[in-house]
């Protein structure tokens, strides 16, 4: 195998493993535990609990997408896999009726470069879908990035 076909795959591999977002369960009524045991949880507290995993769901693929973007730009500069922003962070955005997001606030960040693509991120997948019972919302958001692995066997 060639030195530019191995940068180009170790590369492919340093994209794949190091782009990987998590979504975090945020509690907007009661615990997962309870919307499981059906007993004293109202249908709202469902469909409220599921509309904001799925928007979770959403936002997380939208930092993965925006880190894959990084992460190519920055090994093209370099020349060799580099290491991204990891850790938790955790939002809060403004949602209107229609899905619409008007305002998103960092409410903690382990870093500040992963705090500006946690907002990039939910600015780029507006609309988000449209809230359940048709009023705004103010939603938690939190995602999680986790640790890459630069490389094959870290090199």
């Amino acid at each position: 195998m060639s030195r530019k076909a191995a940068v180009a795959a170790l590369s492919l591999i340093t994209l794949l493993s190091g782009c990987a977002v998590s979504n975090v369960n945020t509690r907007p009524g009661p615990a997962p535990e309870a919307v499981q045991n059906t007993s004293g949880v109202i249908p709202q507290d469902r469909i409220l609990h599921s509309y904001m995993m799925q928007v979770n769901q959403i936002i997380a693929g939208q930092v993965g997408r925006i880190r894959a973007e990084q992460e190519r730009a920055a090994m093209k500069q370099a020349g060799h896999p580099v290491t991204l922003p990891t850790g938790a962070c955790r939002a809060v955005a403004v949602i209107l009726a229609n899905g619409t997001v008007v305002r998103a606030e960092l409410a903690g960040c382990a870093s500040e470069a992963l705090g500006k693509i946690e907002l990039a991120a939910i600015h780029a997948a507006s609309p988000l879908p449209p809230t359940p019972f048709g009023h705004n919302a103010s939603i938690t958001i939190e995602t999680v990035a986790p640790d890459a692995t630069p490389g094959v066997g870290g090199q």
